[in-house]
């Protein structure tokens, strides 16, 4: 057995792939990532005259679809993009991670992303039970009809949303989902070079028939809602240093340009056929 040549070809793979994911993907190279949660999440619970009006502020779920008395939810949270996120950065990549906790069914329903037109709040409710119902609202609790409890009004019962999907996911039996779209990516890219406009995202079930609520767990659970950002920072890309090369003598060669192998003019087909080429230990 050759130990120089299989020791050669233990460095040299590593060295390979390590030269081929700088080269092809140097964004990868200055790119971070962040995990965060809400700053903030309720249901909209539809309004009925008989109950009032009702939210849940602080509890531990909100819900998404129609109840199996026919009753609408819908959930709605919002994340500190500015606060996490330096000014400038871009944003590469985004994937909302939500806890399905209890489903009246587990057919699949599709639960949409609607980014929010308009800001909203918490108060101090705390819905009782399994928060189905929710509990009466405080003020400033986003509600069916309310932005702002018991002073701002939504434009249109039930929140003011963009008609455009921003990610959609099929969600069936109890555990966890993601959600992940180039839509959602910038929606945040948005929050993030206009915090102002952040209203976050609003959680939109299955409305066509009864006993599709699905409830999801919310910031003050055990397991709250993840906003995983992969970003790069703002900056100047690093740049290799050119290495010099050495000067030909004119005396004794020909001082025209170096011809170019073709092999170098594929650096990675290159590497690959020097590394089939090595020897290849035999066996006792």
């Amino acid at each position: 057995m050759n130990i120089q040549s299989v020791t050669f070809r233990k460095i040299l793979f590593p060295l390979v792939i390590a030269t081929l994911l700088g080269g092809i993907f140097p964004s990868l190279a200055t790119a971070q990532l962040a995990n965060i949660n809400p700053i903030k999440d309720n249901t909209l619970y539809q309004y009925d005259p008989a109950e009032g009006d009702v939210s849940n502020a602080l509890g531990n779920h909100f819900f998404a679809g129609e109840t199996g008395m026919g009753e609408l939810r819908r959930g709605v949270l919002a994340f500190d993009i500015a606060g996490n996120i330096p000014a400038g950065s871009t944003i590469l990549g985004v994937t909302l991670s939500l806890n399905m906790s209890r489903t009246g069914l587990n057919d699949a329903r599709n639960i949409e992303l609607h980014r929010m037109l308009a800001d909203w709040g918490e108060g101090t409710s705390v819905a009782p039970g399994e928060e189905g119902d929710g509990a009466p609202a405080t003020i400033n609790d986003a509600t069916w009809r309310h932005r702002f409890f018991g002073t701002i009004f939504w434009t249109t019962e039930g929140g003011d949303f963009s008609a455009m999907v921003s990610g959609s996911q099929s969600v069936g039996a109890v555990g966890m989902y993601t959600w992940s779209s180039s839509q959602m990516r910038a929606d945040v890219q948005s929050w993030l070079n206009d915090p102002t406009g952040n209203f976050g995202w609003l959680v939109l079930g299955d409305e066509s028939e009864i006993s599709t609520a699905k409830r999801f767990d919310t910031r003050e659970s055990a397991s709250p809602p993840v906003l995983t950002i992969i970003y790069r920072p703002a900056g100047p890309r690093p740049t290799p240093t050119p290495r010099p090369r050495p000067t030909p003598d004119c005396g004794r060669i020909h001082c025209g340009p170096p011809p170019r192998h073709a092999a170098f003019s594929q650096p990675l087909l290159f590497l690959l056929r020097l590394f089939a080429q090595l020897p290849v230990p035999q066996s006792a």
